[in-house]
């Protein structure tokens, strides 16, 4: 049976409740791996994706705490360019696309760099970048995010590409005599509306460059599949609420989603909300219903085929969605059948700003005590012995490690003693947090009751976010 169509159970631990993660954000910053792994383990994620900008930043010691955590993990990485060029290798600008900005004399400069997927060099580099990572590091799968050519809502836009040297050979090769088409001069006899069977051609030579990267990337010779057989591969396509939506995605970017599963045959397909419905503050939380369609046309092809949705919760200020508005949008891809979702990304959503921190466990210690909190807490109120009030004695330091601290005792009570923990005015940490455009969430007063009993673990009840 091909790939793509064999049943999901083998490889269902490593769908269901997924979470991004950027580690380079500063939310994740000067805290010990294993504190960010508890922190994600407390909201109810096992599994995630480790959104890496430049592999050279990967952090062996954040997989085995996610690991140790119970979590699995895909190494998730850009396809059609980087956000860091620190890991390219020298002559890399000819990778470079050619968009229409560049066309026009004004290049885009939006701190993406975007690379061609018909470079030969550059598809040759990445290829073998994905298989270092998978067989250096203990990542669970490959998660190939945005293997499309940019960008909404088509030609008119700056990003609009490519029109390189290798796009021409390409394009020409598929056919022979052909030009490209002229998308700036609307009188030219090559422009989409003046030579129509020009521009279809175009169109259909994105579709297949895009089915050609992502083919050799993971069945072509030294590629995934190949090297690191026993890696799950889910590639990512777009979703958007648009009229025809499955036409309009192939047509602005490439991207053909049934295409993709029918002839790459990933062990999952991962629907990324696209940005003109993800930056909608009035998004509802079901919106996913109104990509059916585009689920649907993957179902006809490979109906086993694993189904992810993503979205974003925090990216601008206006799309900062809440728990409340997290859970409904769970439960819609829930009712749709989809076998997972992922959102983007840890710390960036509501809650992360406006919910004040709150134990969820304890765990006593010899002469400490853990605290387990549900996000970071800022170390001038939780670093400070003055916020807590202990009965079973006087405290002597308070050691802040992102969403834990250890209370240090000058002497331990009595084994078995009947203890109780007051803390007041816990502040979370806005410095960590993206935009700054929120005051302090404070945890006014919680008290904490357990037996002294060194090796005790304690976990409170907390809603899952």
């Amino acid at each position: 049976m091909p790939r793509g169509s064999a049943p999901a159970n083998p490889l269902s631990s490593l769908y269901g409740r997924a979470i991004e993660i950027d580690p380079s954000f500063p939310y994740f910053q000067n805290r010990s791996p294993d504190s960010i792994a508890q922190e994600l383990k407390v909201h109810g994620y096992r599994v995630v994706y480790y959104v890496l900008t430049a592999d050279s930043d990967v952090q062996p010691a954040l997989i085995r705490a996610f690991h140790r955590h119970g979590m699995r993990v895909w190494y998730a990485t850009f396809l059609n360019g980087v956000y860091s060029r620190k890991d390219l290798p020298a002559g890399w600008p000819a990778w470079r696309m050619v968009t229409r900005g560049d066309l026009e004399g004004h290049p885009v400069q939006d701190g993406f760099t975007r690379l061609c997927l018909n470079n030969p060099q550059y598809r040759v580099w990445k290829k073998q970048q994905i298989v270092k990572m998978l067989k250096t590091y203990p990542f669970d799968g490959v998660a190939l995010m945005e293997p499309y050519w940019p960008e909404y809502p088509g030609p008119q836009s700056p990003e609009y590409g490519c029109f390189c040297a290798s796009c021409q050979a390409s394009f020409q090769k598929m056919f022979p005599g052909s030009p490209l088409p002229d998308i700036l001069h609307p009188e030219s006899p090559n422009a989409p509306n003046r030579n129509p069977a020009l521009w279809q051609n175009w169109l259909t030579f994105r579709r297949a460059s895009v089915i050609a990267f992502l083919n050799d990337l993971i069945n072509g010779p030294g590629g995934i599949r190949a090297e690191t057989p026993s890696k799950p591969v889910c590639v990512w396509t777009l979703a958007l609420d648009v009229p025809n939506a499955a036409q309009q995605l192939a047509d602005i970017y490439g991207l053909d989603a049934a295409a993709i599963a029918a002839q790459v045959r990933p062990d999952a397909i991962c629907f990324e909300t696209d940005w003109p419905d993800w930056s909608r503050p009035d998004l509802p939380p079901d919106y996913v219903k109104r990509y059916a369609s585009l689920f649907n046309a993957v179902r006809q092809v490979a109906p086993q085929m694993p189904l992810i949705m993503q979205a974003d919760i925090g990216s601008e200020p206006q799309d900062r969605r809440s728990i409340e508005w997290i859970r409904a949008f769970e439960k819609a891809c829930a009712d749709l059948g989809l076998q997972g979702t992922l959102l983007y990304a840890y710390s960036l959503g509501d809650a992360t700003y406006h919910e004040p921190p709150k134990v969820v466990k304890v765990r006593v210690l010899p002469h400490r005590i853990q605290l387990v909190f549900t996000s970071c807490v800022g170390a001038s109120s939780a670093g400070d012995t003055l916020h807590y009030t202990f009965s079973g004695g006087a405290l002597e330091k308070a050691i802040v490690d992102g969403n834990r601290v250890t209370l240090l005792l000058k002497a331990p009570p009595s084994k078995g003693a009947r203890c109780t923990l007051t803390l007041r005015f816990i502040a979370n940490d806005p410095a960590r947090l993206l935009f700054h455009d929120a005051p302090p969430a404070i945890l006014q007063e919680q008290t904490l009751s357990f037996v002294w009993q060194e090796g005790l673990n304690v976990s409170l009840a907390q809603s899952t976010p």
